[in-house]
């Protein structure tokens, strides 16, 4: 469990004994739990990131040579 401070920021996985943030001393903690985790990027994504940079690469190579 993920517990935010709404008056400090603080993040962080342990609350005060009371329920306070740790930090400030603020009752305005929220909880939750794990965040979800975003999913990975599509593969067409990477191919196209790789494509664009072998193709920067090879244009910059052709310059240095003519």
């Amino acid at each position: 469990m993920t517990y935010f401070c709404n008056d400090c920021s603080y993040r962080g996985k342990k609350s005060g004994q009371g329920g306070e943030c740790p930090a400030c001393g603020s009752f305005n903690l929220v909880s939750s739990k794990a965040q979800q985790e975003e999913p990975p990027p599509a593969k067409w994504r990477l191919v196209l990131l790789a494509v664009l940079w072998a193709y920067l690469i090879a244009m910059i190579i052709w310059k240095l040579l003519h």
